[in-house]
């Protein structure tokens, strides 16, 4: 398995190396970011609703276009999972840690095991939205070492050549 793609307007071109025609032909190919018709899905449920919008809101006050129409699907995703967990939460609040069943054995409450399946797809989904720390700081790296290179002085400075 290759390493996952990272979009041209995050990428360290450091690390990568590409020519300016390379670069070019990347930027001409990848999807454009947030379109104004970025909206939510009828299927969603109304919890889910809140959360995408709560998310677009924010990503479109990035600076960098990370999310486009064709993360719909995946974003989708998030925000259901991210509903399921909360409601999973709150009936797990109302009750009991474990529960005997009828055989009189002694069971873990089944919204633990939601809130955990959820819980992992939330993070799964997460990092590939940036919407995890790992996934910010792999965008909000490749953007500091770009601010530093559009920068000759802070560029000259981040190489130890000062002094």
């Amino acid at each position: 398995m290759g390493r996952k793609p990272i979009p041209i307007a995050v990428m360290d071109n450091k690390v990568r190396r590409l020519t300016a025609e390379e670069i070019e032909k990347r930027e001409a190919a990848e999807p454009k970011g947030c379109s104004d018709e970025l909206k939510p899905p009828k299927e969603l449920s109304k919890e889910a609703k809140k959360e995408w919008k709560r998310l677009v809101k924010l990503y479109r006050e990035l600076d960098v276009n990370i999310l486009n129409d064709l993360d719909i699907g995946l974003l989708c995703a998030y925000c259901e999972s991210r509903a399921i967990f909360i409601e999973a939460q709150k009936q797990w609040q109302t009750g009991e840690l474990y529960y005997t069943d009828k055989k009189g054995e002694r069971r873990e409450n089944p919204w633990i095991k939601i809130m955990d399946r959820e819980g992992q797809n939330i993070a799964k989904y997460g990092e590939q939205l940036a919407l995890s720390p790992v996934g910010r700081a792999r965008m909000g790296t490749a953007q500091a070492k770009k601010e530093v290179e559009s920068d000759p002085m802070a560029a000259l400075l981040e190489r130890g050549k000062y002094g």
